[in-house]
């Protein structure tokens, strides 16, 4: 489809240039304007591919519309029509950007011949359009995945130099979508663009592995846990396997974003806890809707799970939330704010191994004995620092068991591996050894997973002539265009590229 815009002070001359049009193989959507000034309203208010115009019209004569429509639209083609036998007209034309002049009467060879040149133009421009476009789309995911798993501000500092961070410093909220199965790899092309259709909204896409997915939003003034509901409701809809979310907090320039990717991956936990959710939140925003009284037993729980789970950065959140809320406020007895923490105390001494280290009785007196509330935060305070110790103490408990998953995944990488699936390898619940896992290695499963997918497959391109499809399937990719995707995001270039030295260097894959 070419749109295109007939300018003539004379209806039957457009005419006879649409009578022309018709004659051409193709499709052609067309305007008219009777005058420059009008033509140069419509294309500033229309998508215009090819204008054609002729000279002498009154308010605007074609050589001025000319070189305003190009000031405003570079790449528009420009086809100028007269009947002036002027070589002035031509020169005057070209020094504006018009490549073409026809003579008044048009010959429809001559017509034809020259539509079929600037056609070809604007097929040229579209390709190329297309084609920066994608290396733009390329440089964002490689620069964004590298920058949000690494906070190196040397990548934000290289990332500027490519594209413009505008863009990124535009997104307010993000939304992290795992799936239960490796839905990612498998994902029509037009995923994104399907999901924009149904929400009615911009984001900006990033696909993180085969289960993880990244949906950075603009709007500074939206509710987006509405908006994480209608994505949830879409995807399980139209898509099998079950779907999580987590709901960023609003935050303020992309320097912000490595941190939020850690709040997110942490929202996430939540769903093996909470099985029946398939939305979180964060954690001050979600309280915020809770009233008062009800906000205290649904900390205490979660201050539980976090210490079932041996989730410290968690309980001291939430700890922190207790701690806003009673620091301050004249509103409660000394005796409820002492039963309020002392809970707490009580919720760290329900793990069996840290009690026998410490006696709750002395603890919880020795809270009860407090005479203000600096100093009732100061003993819960003292007993998760313990606490925190003791995990420490224990940690080395569990690496047998993060080291057993690693060698797992070494030998079992061409495999579809998920948390839940290695959890049972090991006897441990999906939670804890999410937990231990990103605690020992610094990177979560499924990250730790692609990472060394992508190690193998540099291994295989380099020291074998496996086909690129053969080393797809070789490290656990079940489509090689997504592989394809997956690896050039990761080592910023293609793997055929790869293979014959010509890519880009290295950038620090292993930070990704």
């Amino acid at each position: 489809m070419y749109r295109v815009l007939v300018v003539d002070d004379e209806k039957i001359e457009r005419e006879g240039i649409k009578f022309l049009l018709s004659r051409e193989e193709g499709e052609f959507e067309i305007s008219e304007a009777s005058n420059g000034r009008q033509a140069l309203e419509i294309l500033r208010n229309e998508e215009i591919d090819l204008l054609l115009t002729d000279i002498k019209m009154p308010h605007m004569d074609g050589l001025e519309l000319a070189k305003k429509a190009k000031e405003e639209k570079e790449e528009l083609q420009i086809v100028i029509f007269s009947g002036y036998n002027d070589f002035s007209f031509a020169q005057e034309a070209i020094r504006y950007g018009v490549k073409e002049y026809v003579l008044k009467p048009v010959d429809p060879d001559i017509f034809s011949e020259t539509l079929e040149k600037v056609r070809s133009e604007i097929e040229k421009n579209k390709n190329r359009k297309i084609r920066d476009q994608k290396e733009q789309d390329f440089l964002q995911q490689y620069f964004l995945q590298n920058y949000i798993y690494t906070g190196k501000k040397e990548i934000l500092e290289k990332a500027g130099e490519m594209i413009n961070l505008d863009t990124w410093n535009q997104w307010h909220c993000a939304i992290l979508v795992e799936s239960s199965q490796n839905f990612f790899d498998t994902a029509d092309e037009n995923l994104a663009e399907d999901m924009r259709k149904e929400l009615r909204r911009i984001f900006f896409y990033l696909n993180l592995n085969a289960r993880q997915s990244l949906f950075l939003f603009n709007d500074v003034y939206c509710d987006y846990l509405l908006v994480a509901n209608q994505l949830y409701t879409v995807m399980k809809r139209q898509y099998p396997g079950s779907f999580h979310l987590a709901v960023s907090r609003k935050f303020e320039g992309c320097e912000a974003l490595p941190e939020i990717m850690t709040e997110l991956e942490q929202q996430m936990e939540e769903r093996f806890y909470h099985p029946e959710n398939h939305i979180f939140s964060n954690e001050e925003e979600e309280y915020s809707h809770v009233d008062k009284a009800a906000q205290d037993s649904q900390l205490m729980q979660r201050i539980s799970e976090d210490i079932s789970r041996k989730d410290i950065q968690q309980l001291k959140v939430h700890f922190q939330c207790l701690t806003d809320k009673y620091k301050s406020s004249t509103q409660f007895s000394a005796m409820y704010i002492k039963f309020v923490f002392s809970n707490v105390i009580q919720a760290l001494f329900e793990e069996t191994q840290f009690s026998e280290e410490r006696r709750l009785d002395k603890e919880i007196d020795r809270l009860y004995n407090c005479s203000d509330i600096s100093q009732i935060l100061q003993v819960t305070e003292e007993n998760i620092r313990e606490y925190e110790n003791f995990l420490e103490r224990s940690m080395s408990e569990s690496r047998n068991e993060v080291a057993a998953v690693k060698n797992y995944i070494y030998q079992h990488y061409e495999e579809d591996l998920s948390l839940e699936m290695l959890a049972e390898k090991v006897y441990l619940s999906s939670g804890y050894l999410s937990f231990i896992f990103k605690k020992e290695t610094g990177m979560n499963l499924n990250r730790f997973i692609r990472v060394f997918r992508m190690e193998k497959a540099k291994e295989l391109l380099c020291s074998t002539n496996m086909k690129v499809a053969q080393v797809s399937e070789k490290v656990g990719f079940s489509n090689v265009s997504y592989f394809c995707r997956s690896f050039r995001e990761y080592y910023g270039s293609s793997p055929e590229s790869y293979r014959k030295g010509t890519g880009e260097d290295e950038e620090n894959p292993k930070e990704i």
